[in-house]
């Protein structure tokens, strides 16, 4: 049966966006779901609400007469669930995500969003490691990786670069390194491990060529124990962009090998692909998707 609340309100979304990609990113879920929804209101109506072609979409004549009602209409429907919806924002919303810059700004900004619904709860699990969602019982999650796995809902926020970088006290004692064979062969370097393997990842890795650290001179879990040993001048490290960045403009660190093409990393939020997500859940996590945005933002 056709939830038409749930319809109407795709609707509106997908006529502002005139893109259901964009409209799916906005609500969190996947284009599909909105291509279903707006094809079963379209038949509950007996009339089409776009103009479709390969390039784009367009209201068509009765869908932009449809639009205005439906305004109208969802708003007042919102305002008569308004009392249902603050009952709904109750109960325990657990949240994982790795060490990241403005972690305390960030969590800050999200309690004090949530500072009405004293009855929601905020578990806030700051860790390197992947916890498993269901067994774990995981609501949100925030992760840095290439891509996402399809049983999630995920909202990229931004992409994340990766460079290798050494201190200029480093540099001063063996010179800048002439290659990658020479940077392995003279060079202290550190490596990230991951906690899901207890191995070292790579530094990069792709198609056309990849750089294992062969004798680490440190080993970290976390990138930010990297970069104080990189910041001391006692090894080399491959850095993400959001810890060198202070430092390569303050000078207290350089880039080495800028013309190499290292794959970007990309932040995703998550959640679980459920029939019948919380509200709960779902408040916190636009709320808390809005916040990443504003913090690392990603350009639309």
């Amino acid at each position: 049966m056709l939830d038409k609340v749930e319809a109407v309100r795709y609707f509106c979304i997908a006529a502002e966006t005139l893109h259901f990609r964009e409209a799916a990113n906005r609500l969190a879920i996947s284009p599909q779901v909105v291509t279903r929804m707006i094809a079963e209101l379209e038949q509950q109506l007996g009339e089409p609400l776009f103009k479709r072609n390969t390039r784009n979409i367009s209201l068509t004549d009765f869908g932009k007469a449809f639009l205005a009602d439906a305004q109208v209409w969802l708003k007042a429907t919102e305002t008569l669930f308004q009392t249902d919806f603050k009952e709904s924002l109750r109960g325990t919303v657990r949240i994982t995500l790795p060490r990241l810059p403005n972690n305390d700004l960030i969590l800050a900004e999200l309690l004090e969003a949530l500072a009405d619904h004293p009855q929601l709860h905020i578990d806030w699990r700051p860790d390197t490691a992947l916890y498993n969602s269901v067994t774990k019982q995981i609501d949100i999650g925030i992760r840095i990786s290439m891509q996402m796995e399809s049983h999630f809902i995920a909202r990229e926020i931004c992409t994340i670069k990766e460079r290798i970088v050494v201190s200029p006290k480093l540099l001063a004692k063996l010179g800048r390194p002439q290659d990658l064979n020479d940077l392995q062969t003279r060079f202290p370097l550190c490596v990230e491990i991951n906690p899901q393997t207890g191995k070292a990842w790579h530094w990069f890795n792709t198609p056309t060529q990849s750089f294992i650290v062969k004798d680490p001179y440190f080993m970290s879990s976390e990138s930010y124990s990297n970069l104080a040993v990189v910041l001391q001048g006692l090894a080399v490290g491959m850095l993400p962009e959001y810890h060198y960045a202070p430092h390569t403009k303050a000078g207290r660190l350089t880039i080495l090998f800028p013309e190499l093409a290292i794959p970007d990393w990309k932040m995703f939020i998550y959640r679980s692909q459920q029939e019948n997500t919380p509200i709960r859940v779902l408040h916190v996590f636009n709320l808390l998707s809005e916040i990443l945005q504003k913090h690392y933002g990603k350009a639309d």
